[in-house]
C-alpha cells in the first residue's frame, strides 16, 4: 500500500539497521524533521543522483531506506542534532514539493520470497561471505584475530546482507546497486566478489610495500601496517 514519506536527499546510502548521525541547519529541513519528531519520527533516505546537498532541484534516487530518529538534541538556535537508524527499504513512486523538502509517494521494498531450496542455497552464500568477511578483517588487521573470530555476525541471511552491504567501503554507486536488489542471493554473491577482490588487492598491495620498503622500528614488516584498502 502507497504512502506518503518525507525525503531527504544524501551523499549516502542508507540500509536497514545502519546508523546515520545528523545535524540539520537548514530551515527546511529543520521544519521537516521537527514535523517527524511530531508524528511517527520517521522519514526517508535516499542517496542524491543529481544536484548538491543542500541545493534546490535535487533528484534522489529511486529506492531509499527508512531511518527511525532514535535520539534528538534541539540546539538553542534551533538547529538539531539527530541520531537515526536505517529501517526498511522503499521505493519512490512519485515526488512533490512541499515547504522546500521532497515528499515521496512510496511502498515498501523488500527481497523476494524463496522457496525450500532457495533458502538452503542462500545459506551456503551467507556462510561464504562470513567466511570471507573474516578473513578480510584479519588480513587488515591481523594482530586482532580473537577479535575477528568473535564478532557476531546476524544469523538471518537477509539481515546479514545488508549489515555487509554497510560494512564495505564501496562507492556509493555499487552499494545503491546492493539497496536495491530484490534478491537476497545476488546481493550476497555481489558482496562475496567484492570482499574477494579485496583481498587479492590487498595481498597485492602488501607485498608490493615490502618489496619496496624497508623495516620499520621494531622489525615489524612496513607492509603489517597497510591500512583498510578501499573497494573502488
Amino acid at each position: 500500500m502507497p504512502f506518503e514519506l518525507p525525503i531527504f536527499p544524501l551523499n549516502v546510502v542508507l540500509f536497514p539497521g545502519m546508523a546515520l548521525p545528523l545535524h540539520i541547519f537548514e530551515p527546511r529541513y529543520r521544519l521537516m524533521m521537527s514535523r517527524c519528531l511530531e508524528s511517527d519520527r520517521t522519514f526517508g533516505v535516499a542517496l542524491l543522483v543529481e544536484g548538491e546537498e543542500g541545493q534546490p532541484d535535487t533528484l534522489p534516487a529511486p529506492v531509499g531506506c527508512a531511518a527511525e530518529i532514535v535520539e534528538a538534541t534541539r540546539l538553542p538556535d534551533g538547529r538539531l542534532n539527530l541520531q537515526a537508524e536505517g529501517r526498511r527499504r522503499f521505493r519512490v513512486l512519485s515526488l512533490r514539493e512541499e515547504d522546500d523538502y521532497l515528499t515521496g509517494t512510496v511502498e515498501w521494498l523488500d527481497d523476494e520470497p524463496l522457496t525450500p531450496d532457495e533458502q538452503a542455497a542462500v545459506q551456503r552464500r551467507a556462510a561464504a561471505v562470513c567466511r570471507s568477511l573474516r578473513h578480510y578483517l584479519t588480513l587488515i588487521a591481523p594482530n586482532s584475530h580473537s577479535a575477528v573470530e568473535e564478532l557476531e555476525m546476524p544469523q538471518d541471511a537477509v539481515e546479514l546482507s545488508h549489515w555487509v552491504a554497510m560494512l564495505l567501503s564501496a562507492p556509493n554507486h555499487q552499494k545503491q546497486e546492493l539497496l536495491e536488489s530484490t534478491s537476497t542471493q545476488a546481493r550476497l554473491q555481489a558482496e562475496l566478489h567484492l570482499l574477494q577482490r579485496a583481498q587479492i588487492i590487498h595481498q597485492a598491495f602488501a607485498r608490493r610495500l615490502q618489496w619496496a620498503l624497508p623495516e620499520v622500528s621494531g622489525g615489524e614488516p612496513a607492509s603489517s601496517q597497510a591500512a583498510f584498502f578501499w573497494l573502488n
